[in-house]
């Protein structure tokens, strides 16, 4: 091994003293091929550090790639280009062994300062600074993959919001822009802007640390306008961010989510139509406004007359039809100013603003009356429709509760007194609801507490003259006022369900008095035995087409242990009319029991005879009303139509009671007509308990007759 060559640069001599010690460093020289290129270095000094840590002994006079043949990829180009360029290189690279010499494990660093041909080149251990580095280049790497495909949209924006001095790489998946032009603001929503603008100073001015939040609108790139939830947070002092920090994130799913919520909360599914929630709120607000106007506020209520009927007869989808039928025809009659909404079932109802006066009101209802009553096309046929309304006025001092019941009421009223008409509430009709709501709770109670009573009237056998059974009539005994007629109350219970629980009493009561009847002779001219009395029941139209109703009997029967030929179910014409074929159907049951059918009060109503033939009725009663003509008019035309009618039922197999007799005079008359048993006071006046063992009408005088 040759002497080193001398250093011919006294900064390298300099460098090499300094740098001696526990430093690791060599002094080189460039060796150049034929063409000048660099291809290796000769060592000419190297401190003891150095050498110790190559293993190899003295480096001074030895070649590079001699002693580690591996430096030729990681180590020599950069030696190379440090020559050419004469500037300071450094290169970093996993230290190199040989033959298990080499003692530096993991990352190595050179610094190469070349002058000339020579060079310093310095080493140190690399390894924490390569991990420290290779772990930021990994954080880098994962930030940027988390950012792209976040999703939300971090943002660094100049103070004012203007300008965008850094968006996430998530930007273009989100809102489809790689930079929109003129900065997100330029993006939000018109409606929206006045909001941003005022956020956006409210952050510049509230100083480091300042936070806001709100959501608004910006544009797609495709330009659909997309609900975002912005945070921004004041990081202008801060040198390395100079602005608004903003995040956002896409809620639109969230928000029509909540916008579908509400329409569900406040919009009528079937109709589109505002709901009773929206409609109270609405109402509220329009109360609300006479305070400024001076004007009034109104309320119709719109109920689909026999509404029930369409569902039962063409089932719901036609009712579903003509609902959203009438609520398109009442949205087309109403003012631009008024608010349509349906309360559910069959009730709408219209919000009317800006009334000069109550009285306005009833020109209101007309209008909406004739334009709802009419024929309807559901399914491909015609449907005749009627509506009955109710309305009430009010102003600031109303609440929507009191406006609304006060319509209800006239509603109820306009109902009451019959259908396809319109009344606008006033305090008589408030004062006559309440005394019947007031009435029908106490009716309610005493039907609980057991406050109904029967009477009886007899039923006598013209011929014979014998008292062969007995009408039910029902008393209430009023804590009160004493005992009180049906006629007091039984209307009131017929327009709520308390009239079937009040006839499935009457049911029960009446079977188990008439179980403990013995018939004796009663004044009977005959001489055989008598046939066991029977009790004649009245039934109400709605316990009749009531589901519970056979049920009723059934336990009626079975709890008093009364033959069912003993028992005569009574109905009015007003009850056939209601639904001839389901009333044709119930009665069939009811015979098929064993009980007897009579048809009460023939001829008050629209009586047709045909229903003698149609219906399963044994028994017709003729109204008091004809007995009491027949003598008082003089008309021979009665006398000769009650005679028809008498004969035509006969033919028809049906017995014909007279009812009202009160003379003997009549009771001589309806013998003639041929009317086969008679009732009145004649022969009894209606009282508790068993009509047979009090005496009853005078036979003689009647036989006389």
């Amino acid at each position: 091994m040759g002497q080193p060559e001398p250093v011919d640069d006294p900064r390298l001599v300099l460098a090499s003293v300094l740098l001696d010690g526990d430093e690791s460093w060599t002094v080189c020289r460039a060796l150049r091929d034929a063409t000048g290129a660099v291809v290796d270095v000769t060592y000419l000094h190297a401190s003891r550090t150095a050498e110790a840590a190559v293993g190899l002994g003295p480096l001074a006079g030895r070649r590079m790639l001699d002693i580690v043949p591996e430096a030729a990829g990681a180590v020599l180009p950069v030696m190379r280009e440090a020559f050419e360029t004469g500037e300071r290189r450094e290169v970093v690279f996993s230290s190199i062994t040989r033959d298990g010499q080499w003692t530096w494990p993991g990352w190595t660093a050179l610094t190469i300062r070349p002058h000339g041909d020579d060079a310093v080149v310095q080493w140190r251990d690399a390894t924490t600074e390569h991990n420290s580095s290779l772990a930021t280049r990994r954080t880098e790497t994962r930030l940027r993959a988390l950012l792209e495909n976040a999703g939300e949209v971090i943002a660094v924006l100049s103070p004012d919001g203007s300008a965008p001095l850094y968006l996430s790489p998530s930007l273009p998946r989100v809102l489809g822009h790689t930079e929109p032009g003129g900065g997100l603001t330029a993006r939000v929503h018109p409606d929206d802007k006045e909001l941003v603008e005022q956020t956006f100073e409210r952050l510049a001015t509230g100083g480091p640390g300042e936070v806001a939040e709100l959501e608004v609108r910006l544009q797609h790139a495709d330009g659909r306008w997309l609900w975002v939830h912005a945070r921004g947070t004041n990081h202008v002092s801060d040198p390395d961010v100079a602005g608004i920090v903003v995040n956002l994130w896409d809620v639109t799913e969230r928000h029509g989510l909540a916008e579908q919520l509400r329409t569900q909360a406040l919009e009528d599914p079937l109709t589109g139509l505002p709901n009773r929630r929206h409609i109270d709120a609405e109402v509220q607000r329009a109360l609300l406004r006479t305070e400024r106007t001076g004007a009034c506020a109104g309320i119709v209520l719109c109920d689909v007359d026999h509404f029930k009927r369409v569902n039962d007869t063409w089932g719901h989808p036609a009712g579903d039809e003509l609902l959203c039928l009438v609520a398109h025809r009442l949205r087309t009659v109403v003012r631009p100013t008024d608010t349509v909404g349906r309360l559910g079932g069959d009730e709408f109802v219209v919000v009317c603003e800006e009334l000069s006066d109550p009285a306005e009101l009833d020109a209101v209802t007309t209008r909406i009356q004739e334009a709802l009553r009419g024929v309807y096309s559901v399914d491909g046929r015609d449907l005749a429709v009627t509506v009955t309304i109710g309305a009430s006025c009010g102003d600031h001092t109303s609440s929507a509760t009191e406006l609304l019941s006060e319509a209800d009421t006239a509603l109820y009223e306009a109902k009451r007194t019959g259908r396809d008409r319109s009344q606008v509430f006033d305090h008589k009709v408030h004062l006559r609801s309440r005394d019947r709501t007031a009435k029908e709770t106490a009716l309610r109670r005493s039907v609980a507490d057991g406050d109904l009573r029967l009477h009886f009237q007899p039923t006598v056998d013209l011929r014979s003259h014998a008292v062969t059974g007995a009408e039910a009539l029902l008393r209430w005994q009023h804590p009160t006022h004493g005992l009180v007629h049906p006629a007091a109350f039984l209307p009131l219970a017929e327009e709520s369900s308390l009239i079937v629980d009040i006839g499935r009493w009457v049911l029960g009561a009446a079977m188990a008095q008439a179980a403990t009847w013995h018939n004796p002779a009663n004044g009977s001219t005959s001489a055989a035995a008598p046939a066991p009395p029977a009790v004649s029941i009245n039934v109400s139209g709605r316990h009749l087409t009531h589901p519970g109703l056979l049920q009723h009997l059934d336990e009626a029967l079975s709890a008093s242990g009364l033959d069912p030929h003993r028992v005569e179910l009574e109905i009015t014409e007003t009850v056939v009319l209601q639904d001839l074929d389901l009333t044709g159907r119930v009665l069939r049951e009811v015979r098929a029991r064993g009980m007897r059918v009579a048809l009460d009060d023939f001829g008050t109503g629209y009586s047709s005879l045909t229903w003698l033939q149609r219906l399963p009725v044994d028994t017709v009663k003729l109204d008091r009303s004809f007995i009491a003509d027949l003598l008082s008019s003089g008309d021979s035309h009665t006398h000769d139509i009650l005679r028809g009618v008498t004969s035509l039922a006969h033919a028809l197999g049906k017995r014909v009671v007279a009812e009202g007799v009160e003379t003997t005079e009549q009771h001589a008359m309806v013998l003639t007509l041929g009317c086969d048993h008679a009732q009145g006071f004649l022969y009894g006046r209606p009282a508790p308990g068993d009509p047979f063992t009090r005496p009853v009408w005078p036979a003689e005088a009647v036989k006389d007759a």
